[in-house]
């Protein structure tokens, strides 16, 4: 009874500890993006230029995360958690400081370096750590502090800066994240990424190089990293563009526009907790998420022609959310369950790799189509993302039960 208790707490406190990682993470995505309709108008940038930001950020992650990925499974999880952090963090906050546009291009790019390694960190730490038994609560706690941080972000950006201005209120969160990181650094002897956190690491595991790039490209880790990349253009293009593009084509105030991702990112921590029970009761991940995807695809289309307006928009996205958020945990146990111990890190930073590039694809898309007065297409594009993000993920899970009935 005492070690069942005595694993309980370290799961609890586990999840809590890279949850708040996670929570980070997302909110430093959004931050800048939060700010972009003040920055627009208080210093003249254009939408796409600001959109920009954001494509540097995320590409920069989406590039990096692969390599994080083996980092993490070479050296182990817990010193590229906090250094990962730590860069982000300090990027963010001197942003606040930025003087010239190419400064801020700059500091984007390190901000997204160091965003790269949470996927590849995280999920290591709570696959070694956590209990079989609880991994998809795991998982969904994990999600919960991600999207969690995206719920926040617009909201508290907004807030800070109309009162203390853009520049603070990057300043602020940034310095935030630096206690951050030396906080968690402080629990490093409870996280756990798997064999290259055992003492003997390095005669335990046998690296080579050029058979873990082939194992990224096998064609259901393939279609997961198609699937991440493709989600994301249909669900963090409403996080980044997502409210300009709502006051563009509904006439919604600046506050309803932000509130909505705010409303739908809370229905989507809703939904994250349901995905992780449902994700530790049943084993068909890839149909669940393709049919709580296809919900949130067909409300997107219909969005530009519903004539919602205030508290109807946010009741509305709330509910969408929580579908959305179901997905979360189901997807990660689909990713799980085609990489080994050994490959993990690699395999979860390259297939969630996708999600940044998706993302700095369609940035500066939905910023292009704001500013020549067609936001209407960004949610019509949102949903034919979502869909082939569908197909994907159901070709990858038909494609690796294939391969392992054919063992």
């Amino acid at each position: 009874m005492a070690a069942t208790t005595g694993a309980l707490k370290l799961d609890i406190k586990v999840m809590g500890v890279v949850g708040a990682a996670h929570f980070l993470s997302h909110l430093y995505q959004l931050a800048l993006p939060g700010l972009i309709p003040l920055i627009h108008a208080q210093e003249g940038m254009s939408f796409a230029a600001l959109g920009f930001l954001s494509s540097v950020m995320f590409a920069v992650s989406g590039v990096f995360q692969a390599p994080a990925g083996f980092v993490v499974d070479r050296i182990g999880a817990r010193t590229v958690l906090v250094g990962g952090l730590a860069l982000e963090a300090g990027a963010i906050a001197l942003l606040g400081f930025a003087d010239s546009y190419p400064v801020m291009v700059l500091l984007a790019a390190l901000a997204g370096l160091g965003n790269s390694i949470f996927h590849p960190a995280d999920y290591s730490i709570l696959s070694a750590t956590v209990s079989d038994d609880r991994i998809g609560r795991a998982y969904s706690m994990h999600g919960i502090g991600g999207f969690g941080g995206y719920a926040v972000a617009p909201v508290l950006m907004l807030a800070l800066g109309a009162s203390i201005g853009w520049r603070a209120a990057l300043t602020t969160v940034g310095i935030a994240g630096l206690v951050a990181a030396f906080l968690i650094h402080t629990q490093r002897a409870d996280l756990r990424s798997g064999a290259a956190d055992q003492p003997n690491a390095a005669t335990a595991v046998k690296f080579d190089f050029a058979t873990d790039v082939r194992s990224l490209f096998q064609a259901p880790v393939v279609l997961c990293f198609l699937f991440f990349m493709l989600i994301s253009m249909g669900q963090v293009g409403m996080m980044t563009l997502g409210p300009s593009a709502l006051i563009a084509t509904l006439g919604v105030p600046l506050s309803i526009a932000n509130g909505a991702v705010s409303a739908l990112l809370a229905g989507v921590v809703i939904g994250v907790l349901i995905g992780g029970v449902i994700a530790d009761r049943h084993d068909r991940h890839d149909l669940v998420t393709a049919v709580c995807v296809i919900i949130v695809a067909a409300f997107y289309f219909v969005v530009p022609f519903t004539g919602l307006h205030g508290m109807a928009i946010l009741v509305t996205f709330a509910v969408f959310g929580v579908f959305y958020g179901i997905t979360g945990p189901a997807r990660d146990m689909v990713v799980r369950s085609i990489s080994t111990v050994d490959s993990r890190g690699k395999v979860f930073g390259f297939t969630y790799s996708g999600l940044d590039f998706g993302t700095a694809v369609v940035a500066v898309l939905y910023g292009g189509l704001v500013d020549s007065g067609h936001a209407g297409w960004v949610f019509v594009l949102m949903a034919i993302f979502m869909v082939l993000a569908v197909a994907s993920i159901l070709a990858s899970q038909f494609l690796a039960r294939r391969a392992i009935a054919s063992r």
